[in-house]
């Protein structure tokens, strides 16, 4: 996209950065809503059946076992949603090792795996790219369980002397439609866009062999 004065540029990223807020705003609103309050909401429904039984034992202990299990849920829901917004812990780490602990701790036990590969030897990457690109595979995975209902997730990181790329490709039901998501997520402004554009990395999405493949490649500076 070409701009032909400042003004037309700064219009430009500013709309971006207005719609990328909505985005954002509308995707808490969603995390909240259907994951976390819907939780919470069958803790009412355990205080009501909690009266009607108050003389039953058997009913009472039965009661506070499903309990403890669902607050254990409530508890690993809250810690999901805070770490999309926390600060990610790279600095002491390499970055194979921070994207396969990201991978850990967004897999969905009995619901989501996600496969991690690495090849090449890794090189030194400056720190705001190492942020941005841990922040795109988390959105890419977000995705892929939200939209896709994928079951597997495989990441992989490529390593060259020159360059890095970063595969996401999942197993969704949407494998039939890939082609309508390919030309969805090519004309939209999102975040990924935003991202790339900012540390000067290239993100592409073809049809894999299991389902949509997104490929992010930055060239690394000699």
């Amino acid at each position: 996209m070409i701009f032909t004065s400042q003004k037309k540029f700064d219009d430009e990223v500013s709309k971006e950065a207005s719609d990328l807020c909505d985005q954002l705003m509308m995707e808490i609103g969603s995390e909240l809503h259907d994951d976390l309050i819907q939780k919470l909401s069958v803790f009412r429904l355990y205080m009501d059946r909690m009266e009607r039984s108050a003389h039953d034992r058997v009913e009472i202990e039965s009661l506070l076992i499903n309990m403890r299990t669902d607050f254990e849920a409530v508890i690993d829901s809250i810690r999901r949603i805070s770490r999309s917004f926390l600060p990610e812990p790279v600095e002491h780490e390499s970055f194979n090792s921070t994207l396969e602990s990201l991978c850990k701790s967004l897999e969905k036990p009995g619901l989501g795996k996600i496969h991690f590969q690495t090849e090449g030897k890794e090189q030194l990457i400056p720190e705001n790219v190492r942020r941005n690109l841990y922040r795109i595979v988390q959105e890419l995975i977000h995705n892929s369980f939200k939209h896709s209902s994928a079951w597997h997730i495989y990441v992989q990181s490529l390593w060259t002397e020159h360059s890095l790329v970063i595969n996401v490709e999942d197993d969704g039901s949407g494998f039939n439609k890939v082609s309508e998501f390919i030309d969805a997520l090519r004309k939209k402004t999102n975040t990924l866009r935003l991202r790339t554009q900012a540390i000067g990395a290239v993100v592409t999405y073809h049809h894999g062999s299991k389902g949509l493949l997104v490929s992010v490649e930055y060239t690394i500076s000699s």
